[in-house]
């Protein structure tokens, strides 16, 4: 009896470090896709290729999984370069997944700026 208590009692510890296991993954994975769209947002501005807003999108930001990232994102490519590629729209209670899934973009700037501009506002300060 004591043999089965205790195998048991060993799988469901395995199961919670499975779980905990996971988790660490999948969280060194999003760190590792913020990090990827950093890096390249930080040469292109750098490089002078592009900035601002169309800089993170051709980065790859619509690869981030969820605002979290996007938000991290944010506050490190600001940490790299000084510049806030958000700045220009009033963005304060919204989700940073949902607008930049709304922006569309090509290989020069973003094509619906007027749009995100009328649907998101503008910042007072800029």
């Amino acid at each position: 009896m004591l043999a089965a208590l205790t195998y048991f009692a060993g799988v469901r510890r395995g199961k919670r470090y499975r779980d905990e296991d996971r988790a660490a993954a999948a969280e060194h994975e999003a760190d590792h896709r913020i990090d990827r769209v950093v890096q390249r947002y930080a040469l292109l501005v750098r490089t002078s290729q592009t900035g601002a807003l169309h800089g993170l999108l051709v980065a790859g930001v619509k690869n981030l999984r969820s605002a979290e990232e996007v938000r991290l994102a944010r506050e490190r490519a600001i940490a790299h370069t000084g510049i806030d590629p958000l700045r220009p729209y009033s963005l304060d209670g919204v989700s940073l997944k949902e607008f930049v899934d709304a922006c569309e973009f090509d290989d020069v700037s973003i094509t619906n700026d007027q749009e995100l501009l009328a649907r998101y506002g503008k910042r007072r300060d800029t």
